[in-house]
């Protein structure tokens, strides 16, 4: 069972990074300089909101399925466990997301808004510091590459966050800054388990 999880979370986070890719190339009137992912679910386009939502929904599932898939492995330290239980709950956090959709880069402040924004600032959160526990389940190679997409991250929401306090470096790293996050935190758990499959 557990084998089988750790299988279809590594598939989800590849369809995952392929959905957001897809969003990047197909034409929504987003500026992925300037413009963040949640801007993606509020687009004009319908192709494109749905595309969204796809993505956000089969984030969900993998983090879920990775959750549980560490939960179920043989317990070593308590580490594990609790790092399953924040994972269901990064998994939770997305799930829900998408019934909570920003408000558009440039448009009126609204109580919607302000709660993704709350959201979004718990998956951020949660995804950046699972990233390390990951690693440690993981040994030579691939824990080596979670190292370095723990710095990359860390150093992306860096940017990310100075670009929020700065407005004057927005229009140029603020989109960039968070794309960079977000792929980084992608791939940091497709990597996981695709390892811990054969663990």
């Amino acid at each position: 069972m557990t084998h089988l999880l750790f299988i279809v979370a590594s598939v989800l986070f590849a369809i995952r990074i392929l959905l957001l890719l897809a969003l990047h190339l197909i034409p929504s009137g987003i500026n992925p300089v300037r413009d963040t992912v949640s801007d993606y679910a509020v687009s004009d386009s319908p192709r494109t909101r749905s595309l969204s939502s796809a993505a956000s929904r089969t984030a969900a599932a993998a983090w879920i399925a990775l959750g549980a898939a560490v939960l179920l492995r043989p317990p070593t330290t308590s580490g594990p466990s609790q790092l399953g239980f924040w994972l269901i709950v990064l998994g939770l956090v997305l799930a829900v997301m998408p019934y909570v959709p920003t408000d558009r880069t440039g448009t009126s402040v609204t109580l919607r808004g302000r709660l993704h924004f709350l959201l979004a600032i718990a998956w951020f959160t949660i995804a950046y510091s699972t990233i390390g526990p990951l690693a440690h389940l993981l040994e030579g190679l691939s824990a080596d590459i979670l190292d370095i997409l723990n710095f990359c991250a860390g150093a992306a929401l860096f940017v990310f966050v100075v670009s929020l306090i700065l407005p004057a470096l927005r229009r140029y790293t603020f989109g960039i800054s968070e794309r960079a996050f977000i792929l980084a935190v992608t791939v940091a758990p497709l990597i996981a388990s695709a390892t811990l499959i054969t663990a």
